[in-house]
């Protein structure tokens, strides 16, 4: 019963893509789902001289690898009794892409996680544990779909298939990736070093309504490679959630970002703290359920895996997974994680 109340609680969204400067050659006849309600993009500061405007600029058929690093710690209180738990690192891969211009001038590309890999910390589960982790997991591999984003990084359509088996909890974490870590949606004004803005939204899963707020800081600026600090905040009013009720939810993220406007992967990292209150019928009478989680993140590109590496020492080249449709051992993988 806890267990069920905790993967109904955890809840949280958003998705992500990108739009070019080029103007659309191949037309899309799937017209897909409608565009989406634009976030509110609000400059609090904008920045030293020079300014210019901030825009991506991915180049059509650009195809792209990201990985994903994760771990999460996880505590909950109900009925008097205490239990913790949470996941061991995992490393997702991510395809992105090829990247296709739509009649909108927008940018399309489709996104599979197309293999799953556990730490060394998974050899000392119990094997019982370890492979509820592989269950929990494994629907990710069936999960595809596509995102569409203008060239200020603002998600316009997007459309995702199989996310009904993925766990909530693990589908929360994946969701406060795209949309405070992985693009960027920037203001209409130009921008220089020291600006700061904030990026509102409402967002909606599973029934539960959310309102983020995510500040961007940028720090440095080198022609299309930037580097920015980012914070964020999540916050939930009390309201129904499946057959319970929400009365508190509130989030903050902290992080930094080098994002490369040529391309859709960045370099990110941050760390997550979360607390929910749910209440909840048991037996005829309300109990309150209260969960504490912490997630820390990391995504970095293929090409940009040596220089992630370096700030662990080098590792040997891995062998190569026998099936990359499943999670795999970790002895043939090369992992750096989240210190």
């Amino acid at each position: 019963m806890m267990l069920r109340i905790v993967w109904v609680a955890c809840l949280l969204v958003a998705t992500a893509s990108c739009r070019p400067k080029y103007q659309p050659q191949t037309a899309i006849v799937d017209p897909g789902p409608p565009q989406r309600v634009l976030p509110t993009i609000r400059v609090l500061d904008p920045g030293m001289t020079p300014r210019i405007p901030l825009r991506y600029s991915v180049s059509p058929g650009q195809t792209e690898v990201l990985y994903v690093e994760l771990v999460m710690l996880r505590a909950m209180e109900a009925g008097g009794q205490a239990q913790q738990g949470g996941m061991p690192p995992v490393q997702l891969e991510v395809k992105m892409g090829p990247a296709q211009p739509t009649p909108q001038g927008f940018i399309r590309h489709p996104i599979q996680i197309t293999q799953i890999r556990l730490s060394e910390v998974a050899d000392k589960m119990d094997p019982a544990a370890r492979e509820q982790i592989e269950k929990m997991l494994e629907p990710l591999l069936r999960v595809q779909g596509w995102s569409e984003m203008d060239v200020q990084g603002q998600i316009r359509r997007g459309e995702f298939r199989g996310l009904e088996d993925v766990p909530p909890r693990l589908n929360s974490m994946l969701s406060n990736i795209r949309t405070a870590l992985l693009t960027v949606p920037f203001p209409a004004e130009p921008l220089g070093v020291r600006a700061r803005w904030e990026v509102e939204r409402k967002v909606q899963f599973s029934g539960v309504w959310v309102d983020q707020t995510v500040t961007y800081n940028l720090m440095e600026m080198d022609g299309k490679n930037l580097k920015l600090q980012i914070s964020a905040r999540q916050s939930a009013p009390p309201q129904a959630i499946g057959s319970g009720r929400l009365e508190g939810y509130q989030a903050s993220i902290i992080g930094s970002s080098a994002v490369r406007l040529g391309f859709f992967t960045p370099f990110s990292e941050a760390e997550s703290t979360s607390q929910m209150r749910i209440s909840q019928r048991v037996q005829g009478r309300s109990e309150l359920v209260k969960i504490e989680t912490r997630t820390a993140v990391r995504l970095y590109p293929a090409e940009g895996d040596n220089e992630f590496g370096a700030q662990t020492g080098a590792q040997e080249e891995p062998e190569p997974a026998e099936d990359p449709r499943k999670v795999t051992d970790p002895g043939k993988q090369e992992l750096r994680w989240v210190q």
